[in-house]
C-alpha cells in the first residue's frame, strides 16, 4: 500500500498532504497553495495578536496561514472532526513557525454532545474535505461542541467550512459573536438554506454580508466597512416569498445533425422521467427542408425545435449555442446528444447527484462519458462509468481529453474535462458561460477541452456522478445520415476545422494572436469579452492540474507558460 501522506513544500511552509485527496491537497501539491484569493482577503481583516477560529480546518491550509498572520502573540483555534485529517492537521501544526495553534478534534454546531463522524476510505481518491456529517457512509462516534462553549473573551475572525452546517455553527456562536463582533467567512452555496442563513445573519446577528465568490464575508453593523470590502456586492435582506411546490425545471439541449433517432431520444427522455412535466426540450435540428422524418417532433408538447437547413449548419458547437437561446427560466440545464437513451428516473437522479457535487464544491458541473446504449442493461458494465480523467493526445494538431471506465464512485469525483454527450449544470451558469457560436466545425478541443477550461477558470469543478442517468450510441449515428447530407457537410467544412483550431490555440495560450486565422481576426475582441476565460483560476493551474503542462511546453513553441 502506498503512503497516505507525503511531505511537500507549500506557501504555508512544509506540510504533510494526503496523497489521495483530489482538491485541497492536490492543489497544494501542484501549485503549493490552495484558495489564495480567500487567504488574501482574510489576511486584510486580521492583525498580529488576533484570535482566529478555523471551523473545518482539513489538513491546515488556512490554519497555518492564520498562524503566520497573527504571530506568536495571537492564537488560532482549529477544528477538524475527521480523525485522520485531524492527525495530519496536528502534524502540520507542529511544523509551523509559531506555537499558537490549538487543534481540536471536534465537530462544531449548535449543541454540545456526541455525533457520528464520517470515515472515508482514504486509500481511494476523493475530496475528503467535502464530507458532510449528513453523508450516508461509514462513521465512528465523535464529539460536537458549540463555539459559545469555549467562552472566548476575544475573537477577531471565524472562518466556517463545514459542508452544510454553517447555520448550526452560527447559532451555536451567538453569544460569542454578540460579545466579540468578529468578521465571519462562510460558504454561501446551498440553495436549500441560503435564504435562511442570510436572514439569520442580518436579523439575529445584525451583520452586513458581501459576496466573495461562492462564499460570504461579513462584519457587524456597528463596525465601519473595511476598505477591502468596499467594492464587493452586498447581500440585501431576504424578501419574503410566497411558498411554491413547483418542481425545478430541467431544460434539455439537443443538437441534431440529420439523425432521425432524435425523435426516439426526445420521446424516451419524457417516458423515463420521474416527472415529465418539469422537463422542456430544445432541439437545434439541422436537416434538409424536404426531410419529413422529423415531423413528429413538432407534435410533442414541451419541445421547441429550431430548424435550419444543412446548408447553414456550422458544426455541433454552433448548434449547441443555438439551443442555449431556448432555455427560458429553467433551474437546470442538461446537454445530450441526439442519439441518447435514459435510465428510469434520470431527472431525479441528476438533481440528487448535483446536490451531492455541490456539497463538495458550490460551483459544480456533472459530466462523464455516457454508457453505450447497447450496454445500459448489462450487469457487466453497469457498475462502471466513463470518468474524464486524462489526456490522450497533446500535439500540434489536436488537444484531446479522454477517460477510462472506473467503478461507480461512492461520492462524485472530480474530473479534468467534460463530455459533450452528458453535461448537467445550473441553467443560470450555462447562461453566463455559454458556447461560443463562432467556432465553426470545431473538433474535440473546441467543443470539449476549451469549454471545460473556461469552466475551470471561472471557478467551476466538473464531477463524475455516482449513478448512470444517460446512455448514448457511439457507433450507428452516421449510418442514419443521408449521403447527400454528408456530401454537403464535407464541402462546407472545408478548412474550417483548422481555422477554428488556430483560434482555440490562441484562447488557450498555446499560440499567439498573430497566428489566428484571418477569418476570426475581426471578432476576437468580442469573443474575449463574452466567451473568454475566467479569472478565478489560471490557465497554468489547469494545465498543471491536468498533468499536461510539460507536454505543452514541448509541443507548442509559443506556449505562454513555456518558461514556467
Amino acid at each position: 500500500m502506498e503512503r497516505l501522506v507525503e511531505l511537500h513544500n507549500t506557501v504555508n511552509g512544509p506540510m504533510y498532504l494526503v496523497t489521495t485527496d483530489t482538491v485541497i491537497c492536490e492543489s497544494l501539491r501542484q501549485t503549493g497553495d490552495y484558495a489564495p484569493e480567500e487567504k488574501s482577503l482574510l489576511g486584510e481583516l486580521i492583525t498580529t495578536g488576533a484570535t482566529v477560529v478555523d471551523v473545518g480546518a482539513n489538513v491546515g491550509n488556512h490554519t497555518l496561514f492564520f498562524s503566520k498572520q497573527v504571530g506568536a502573540n495571537g492564537r488560532v483555534l482549529s477544528f477538524e472532526p475527521q480523525r485522520f485529517l485531524f492527525q495530519v492537521l496536528c502534524a502540520n501544526s507542529l511544523l509551523g513557525q509559531f506555537r499558537n495553534i490549538w487543534p481540536y478534534r471536534l465537530a462544531v454546531g449548535d449543541v454540545v454532545g456526541t455525533v457520528d463522524i464520517p470515515v472515508p476510505n482514504y486509500e481511494r481518491p476523493n475530496n475528503f474535505g467535502g464530507y458532510s456529517l449528513e453523508f450516508d457512509t461509514f462513521k465512528e462516534p465523535g464529539d460536537i461542541t458549540t463555539l459559545d462553549a469555549l467562552s472566548l473573551s476575544e475573537c477577531h475572525l471565524i472562518k466556517i467550512d463545514v459542508e452544510g452546517m454553517q447555520l448550526s455553527v452560527l447559532k451555536g456562536a451567538q453569544a460569542t459573536i454578540r460579545q466579540t463582533k468578529p468578521f465571519l467567512y462562510f460558504e454561501y452555496n446551498r440553495p436549500e438554506f441560503r435564504d435562511e442563513i442570510v436572514t439569520f445573519a442580518h436579523e439575529v446577528l445584525d451583520y452586513r454580508l458581501y459576496r466573495h465568490g461562492p462564499n460570504v464575508v461579513a462584519h457587524h453593523r456597528t463596525i465601519d466597512q473595511p476598505h477591502v470590502l468596499s467594492k464587493m456586492i452586498e447581500l440585501p435582506p431576504v424578501k419574503d416569498a410566497a411558498p411554491t411546490n413547483k418542481p425545478p425545471i430541467i431544460y434539455v439541449s439537443v443538437a441534431c445533425f440529420c439523425d432521425p433517432d432524435v425523435v426516439e431520444t426526445v420521446k424516451d427522455l419524457f417516458a423515463m422521467a420521474t416527472d415529465g412535466t418539469r422537463v422542456f426540450v430544445g432541439v437545434c435540428l439541422q436537416a434538409m427542408p424536404e426531410d419529413r422524418r422529423f415531423d413528429e417532433l413538432a407534435t410533442l408538447s414541451r419541445v421547441s425545435v429550431d430548424r435550419i437547413n444543412v446548408e447553414q449548419a456550422r458544426g455541433p458547437i454552433y448548434a449547441r449555442a443555438r439551443c442555449e437561446t431556448l432555455v427560458g427560466d429553467a433551474e437546470y440545464f442538461l446537454q445530450v446528444d441526439c442519439h441518447s437513451r435514459f435510465f428510469e428516473g434520470w431527472d431525479q437522479i441528476l438533481i440528487e447527484e448535483m446536490a451531492l457535487a455541490e456539497r463538495i464544491h458550490p460551483r459544480a458541473v456533472l459530466s462523464h462519458y455516457p454508457i453505450n446504449i447497447k450496454n445500459m442493461h448489462s450487469d457487466e458494465y453497469l457498475d462502471r462509468i466513463g470518468h474524464v480523467n486524462r489526456y490522450r493526445q497533446v500535439d500540434s494538431d489536436a488537444l484531446k481529453s479522454h477517460g477510462s471506465l472506473v467503478k461507480l464512485p461512492q461520492t462524485p469525483v472530480m474530473s479534468l474535462g467534460i463530455s459533450a454527450a452528458m453535461l448537467f449544470m445550473r441553467a443560470a451558469d450555462r447562461k453566463a458561460i455559454g458556447y461560443d457560436p463562432e467556432l465553426d466545425f470545431g473538433l474535440h478541443a473546441a467543443e470539449q477541452v476549451l469549454y471545460a477550461i473556461r469552466l475551470w477558470t471561472h471557478g467551476f469543478d466538473v464531477f463524475c456522478p455516482t449513478r448512470h442517468a444517460v446512455a448514448t450510441d457511439y457507433e450507428g449515428s452516421r449510418d442514419r445520415i443521408p449521403s447527400e447530407v454528408k456530401r454537403i457537410s464535407n464541402t462546407n467544412r472545408a478548412d474550417w476545422p483548422a481555422a477554428t483550431w488556430s483560434k482555440v490555440k490562441f484562447l488557450l495560450g498555446l499560440d499567439t494572436r498573430e497566428q489566428v486565422d484571418p477569418v476570426y481576426a475581426e471578432g476576437l475582441e468580442l469573443c474575449l469579452e463574452h466567451y473568454g476565460l475566467g479569472d478565478t483560476r489560471t490557465l497554468l493551474e489547469y494545465f498543471q492540474f491536468a498533468g499536461i503542462h510539460d507536454d505543452l511546453k514541448r509541443v507548442f513553441p509559443n506556449y505562454i507558460y513555456s518558461d514556467d
